[in-house]
């Protein structure tokens, strides 16, 4: 098969499977209550790590004891991103719990992540920010304002905490996943990323055990679907996901790269509407747009500034 065709399927993977996470914890958590928030994050990177770990044998060249020397050398350094990268899905799903906060709004909240990205970037590495950037963070917080009030933008009056909890929660969670990035970038930049990835998911989940089951309530009401919903954000939405992402990085230009991370958010959109009953006012369009509009601007810029430094 065509290698092009291959790399565009990869990334529809990436796309379908980052758009259904926070749909699906919308769907198991709010709406159905068969898991808690910890529990899904649990579930998720546990058996992601599994999946990832079955990956890693059929490797080249792999050898299990790479994963202990790989440890040994940065234990302190796989502390810092198994942090970061538990605290992503247990903030996202926390906020989807929250009945104002649908698994579109926590997408499109969650994606913001790519204007983090070069903040938390200046800060912990010292990377420069481009001139371009500026316009975009500008219009992205116009954006991200208007997404996180929504409904409650012409109520201010009356605003409540609550009512924009879950959406503070699930920025939140874009901020892990951009400290995760940067973390990555710093530390792991020259090591295997799929060992880098096994290794911090499955720190994650054993964080995550002791909020998942010995804080109350641990009753989980799984049924047939709700097992399968698990399974499919798992292995599709992260490990598979996570690899394929790595993967096309090396091959697409970093502004297909920004559509492809804009196109996120839209699906889950659709899915939300489709599956769930979401409804999408005026007022989170006009922010969604604004937000896509701000991630095309990084990518397109960046890219043509890195043709001229050449």
């Amino acid at each position: 098969m065509n290698k092009k065709i291959v790399h565009w399927i990869k990334a529809s993977v990436v796309v379908v499977g980052w758009s259904l996470t926070p749909v699906v914890g919308d769907y198991l958590i709010d709406t159905e209550a068969q898991l808690s928030p910890f529990q899904l994050s649990f579930f998720r990177y546990f058996l992601a790590a599994v999946a990832l770990f079955i990956i890693l044998q059929f490797q080249k060249d792999f050898k299990n004891k790479q994963i202990v020397t790989s440890f040994k050398a940065k234990w302190k350094e796989y502390i810092l991103v198994s942090v970061a990268a538990a605290g992503m899905p247990v903030l996202l799903f926390v906020a989807v719990k929250n009945p104002v906060t649908d698994g579109s709004t926590a997408s499109f909240l969650l994606n913001a992540n790519i204007i983090l990205i070069p903040i938390v970037a200046f800060f912990l590495i010292k990377e420069r920010i481009r001139r371009s950037y500026a316009l975009a963070l500008s219009i992205s917080l116009a954006g991200l304002f208007l997404v996180i009030f929504d409904e409650s933008l012409f109520d201010l009056g009356n605003l409540t905490f609550g009512s924009i909890s879950g959406n503070l929660l699930a920025f939140g969670s874009g901020f892990c996943w951009a400290l995760y990035t940067v973390l990555l970038k710093k530390y792991f930049s020259n090591d295997n990323p799929i060992i880098v990835t096994f290794l911090s998911l499955l720190m994650g989940s054993v964080y995550l055990v002791f909020f998942a089951f010995l804080i109350p309530p641990v009753e989980m009401n799984l049924n047939l679907l709700g097992v399968v919903l698990v399974i499919v954000i798992a292995v599709l939405s992260t490990s598979l996901a996570y690899s394929f992402w790595l993967d096309i990085l090396g091959y697409l230009s970093t502004t297909q790269t920004g559509m492809i991370q804009a196109l996120v958010p839209l699906l889950s959109v659709v899915w939300s509407v489709s599956f769930l009953g979401g409804s999408v006012t005026y007022i989170f369009g006009i922010g969604a747009i604004l937000i896509i509009v701000s991630i095309i601007i990084v990518e397109t810029r960046k890219t043509e500034e890195e043709k001229i430094e050449e």
